[in-house]
């Protein structure tokens, strides 16, 4: 009887040793991978409450700058410095209205009423436009500027969605401007009724959107609260506004704001912006592969390789998974630690795609800023359901392991599937990250990065900039397939000198890395073509550049502040001696350089 059942012993001793094996000697099969010796980070990420943003803090500046009379300090006046900052506009903001009479181009936000200016500043605004000075006004309530500004009071709604313009351009998207959307992205537009004035915008309800009455200057009136939307866009809380969600050209806040540039340029004598493109390039291309499937590592050297010979590098956001879940296999471990290490050492950009990769990412809780690895076990039940993870978490550890374990910096993030928690940014700002990839340009309605504000409001400036995606590969009928209409989305914002993000998943190479080369060769000549990272790093020393232009002994010089070292940043001067003037500063130098 026993001889019958020894087949059936020795089956099952197999089983056991092999279950041992599995779980106790084989590290790569288990739930966790551990990498021996490795443990961190050891420094706590702690969350400091952010200085609230004040208009004084951007009083400054040569009078030849737009200005922006704030009457109302609760209102969105913060979404109007990140927005114009990123377009290159020079802006002065005050509270004061001398200060802001010294312009000849003045913005005031948000009311023009006898309520929020004294009768001596409302007779001032309109003795500067009969002087031959401009005036923007978007809500006029009150105070007898009516036939200054040559229409009736307005009235206000929540029922308006769109801005026609009066001259068309033949781009639906820029004729066509989504200003409001139902439910939670519901905006407030103020329709006026034009007398005198010129209507250069129209609401859906026919009521005038965009006015201006001309004397000897100008008074322009917008019934779209500017800031406001800009605010709401950038802060990522507008996505039903945008016509489509990605792989498409959604300009609205970028047209509305644009407009405002060319009253500036128009009006101002000697008006200046800062290019949004390195070296005077049409646009600028920012490649990145998100690295968070099995065989995705495998084929990133594959990527990197054909980028290589193309003389461009790329990021390649890297998913640290060293457990095993709902979403896939370990793939982070002692053998393709080496490869990704190869990856960052050819010149190739790799940063954090988090631990997990969860679809849960945006409802997790912040954390406490001590996770560490190999403690931090995120584990993925399934798509709704995530255990054991938090934001910080997914920061930190992943920061951590790729520069202990890649010798590599890490600066920028993306999530997956662009999961994006109100808490992310004071949570990036806590953990070292300087630039983030999480949500579509289409739903933030520009195609321009921004700095990004704590919890996504309105209250304070974060240090992390924000640099949108535009072209992905998953979307119906695939990437592949649509190599001429990315052409043309990129052919758009090329005309408004935006950047473009291209979002890749290197699962596969084939179609999708010749997509990706015959891009870089299509536009290497008019793009600046790079990584998120090498990109952001121009972006951010532009930002802190704070350039203006003065008059000293009888010419226009332009000035440049201390911060990082920048090359092949344009100031533009429309009506200068000089369309242009090329800028490249040493980190920490402040240059004075004359207009020829």
């Amino acid at each position: 009887m026993i001889g019958r059942f020894r087949p059936v012993f020795f089956l099952l001793a197999v089983v056991v040793v092999s279950v041992w094996w599995i779980v106790f000697q084989n590290p790569e099969a288990s739930r966790v991978y551990i990498f021996k010796g490795v443990s961190g980070p050891v420094a706590a990420s702690k969350l400091d409450a952010p200085a609230g943003a004040r208009i004084e803090d951007f009083e400054h500046g040569s009078p030849n700058r737009l200005a922006v009379l704030v009457t109302d300090p609760s209102s969105g006046w913060l979404g109007l410095v990140r927005t114009f900052r990123a377009h290159g506009i020079p802006v002065t903001f005050t509270r004061n209205p001398a200060v802001a009479l010294t312009h000849r181009v003045i913005l005031v936000y948000p009311m023009i009423s006898g309520r929020a200016l004294s009768g001596d500043t409302l007779r001032a605004l309109a003795a500067h436009v009969r002087s031959g000075g401009t005036v923007l006004g978007f809500e006029l309530a009150g105070g007898g500027l009516e036939p200054l500004f040559g229409v009736e009071d307005g009235v206000e709604s929540r029922a308006r969605s769109a801005v026609a313009w009066s001259h068309r351009t033949g781009v639906p998207q820029e004729d066509l401007i989504a200003v409001s959307h139902s439910g939670e992205d519901d905006m407030g537009t103020i329709g006026y009724r034009a007398t005198t004035a010129r209507v250069l915008g129209t609401f859906d309800d026919g009521s005038a959107a965009v006015t201006c009455r001309t004397t000897v200057g100008q008074a322009c009136l917008m019934g779209v609260d500017l800031g406001a939307l800009a605010g709401r866009a950038m802060n990522g809380r507008a996505e039903g506004i945008g016509r489509t969600y990605v792989n498409g050209y959604e300009p609205s806040l970028d047209v509305l704001v644009d407009w405002v540039r060319d009253l500036y340029v128009a009006n101002e004598p000697m008006p200046w912006l800062v290019s949004t493109v390195p070296a005077g390039k049409d646009t600028a291309i920012l490649l990145s592969h998100d690295v968070d499937f099995t065989r995705s590592v495998v084929n990133s050297k594959t990527y990197g390789e054909a980028l290589r010979r193309l003389n461009v590098d790329a990021t390649f956001f890297v998913q640290t998974k060293y457990v095993r879940d709902y979403n896939d296999d370990i793939f982070f471990n002692d053998r393709t630690v080496p490869m990704l290490k190869a990856l960052a050492r050819s010149g190739m950009d790799v940063e954090s795609h988090s631990v997990a990769h969860a679809r849960t990412f945006k409802a997790m809780e912040l954390g406490t800023g001590r996770e560490r690895y190999p403690d931090y076990v995120p584990f993925v039940v399934d798509a709704k359901t995530t255990k054991d993870a938090t934001i910080l978490g997914e920061l930190r550890v992943s920061k951590f392991l790729l520069e202990s374990l890649l010798s590599t910096r890490v600066r920028t993030f993306r999530p997956g599937y662009l999961a994006y928690p109100f808490k992310l940014p004071q949570a990036l700002a806590a953990t070292g990250y300087g630039y983030s990839s999480s949500i579509t340009a289409n739903a933030t309605l520009t195609h321009l990065p921004f700095q990004l504000t704590n919890g996504r409001a309105d209250d304070a400036l974060s240090p992390v900039f924000e640099f949108p995606v535009t072209i992905e590969d998953e979307e119906p009928p695939g990437i592949v397939k649509r190599q001429g209409a990315a052409n043309g989305v990129i052919e758009r914002v090329a005309r408004g000198h935006g950047i473009v993000v291209v979002l890749v998943h290197p699962d596969v190479t084939a179609g999708k890395l010749a997509f990706e080369t015959q891009l870089v060769r299509d536009w290497r000549d008019r793009a600046w073509v790079g990584s998120v990272t090498a990109f952001g790093d121009w972006w951010r020393a532009r930002d802190l550049a704070d350039v203006d232009l003065v008059r000293q002994d009888g010419r226009w010089v332009i000035e440049a502040g201390g911060g990082p070292e920048i090359k092949d940043l344009l100031v533009l001067t429309p009506k200068g001696p000089s369309p242009s003037l090329r800028i490249t500063r040493s980190a920490g130098q402040r240059t004075a350089t004359a207009i020829p």
